[in-house]
């Protein structure tokens, strides 16, 4: 019983990721963290729950602060393209 139970940990150990593995930054809060893919604008997990969270918390009725259009995240003075940064 025991033979079994070493062999099937040794496969863990020895597990590599398969491909490259890349140490990114997030854009947002500066924590690292690993991701497979190269990404341009790096998110981490944390970071992408709240952005996904403010898609539903749009207050349609104000004007961004930064490039005027209509749509501010609640709470904010700044639409969603703004807040995170993807306008070019």
């Amino acid at each position: 019983m025991q033979f079994i139970h070493m062999g099937f940990t040794d496969i863990f150990r020895k597990w590599r990721p398969k491909g490259k593995m890349y140490s990114l930054r997030c854009n947002q809060c500066g924590k690292g963290f690993l991701s497979s893919f190269a990404l341009e604008a790096p998110v981490c997990g944390s970071c992408m729950q709240k952005i996904k969270s403010s898609d539903s918390t749009i207050d349609y009725d104000k004007k961004c602060a930064t490039c005027g259009n209509m749509g501010v995240i609640h709470a904010k003075t700044q639409c969603y393209s703004c807040y995170f940064r993807l306008q070019k």
